[in-house]
């Protein structure tokens, strides 16, 4: 086993739930994304089109059930890297407001 101290203060959920995403504050259509993993704070999710680090999307995840409510929110983007797959991307961001 490591020894590695966790240094995130939010668990993080793992998901493969539907998320809609656009440029902050453009008239953009959203695009179709999946939500990889969640936290209280953050969110990981697979994109087509990558965005600049600390640029602003907005988000709604999906759950995928009418037991939960879709999260709306915008996020500050921390990491967003090309994948193995082309045209896909992976984005990590920071939950700045909730919708």
């Amino acid at each position: 086993m490591y020894n590695v101290k966790e240094l995130r203060k939010f668990h993080r959920i793992t998901t493969a739930c539907t998320v809609k995403y656009k440029k902050a504050g453009s008239t953009d259509a959203h695009k179709e994304g999946t939500a990889r993993n969640l936290s209280a704070n953050g969110i990981f999710f697979i994109a087509i089109e990558p965005y600049e680090i600390n640029s602003l999307v907005e988000i709604q995840v999906l759950p995928g059930t009418d037991a939960i409510l879709p999260l709306d929110a915008v996020i500050e983007v921390i990491r967003s890297n090309p994948t193995e797959v082309e045209n896909e991307f992976e984005i990590a961001g920071m939950i700045k407001t909730f919708k």
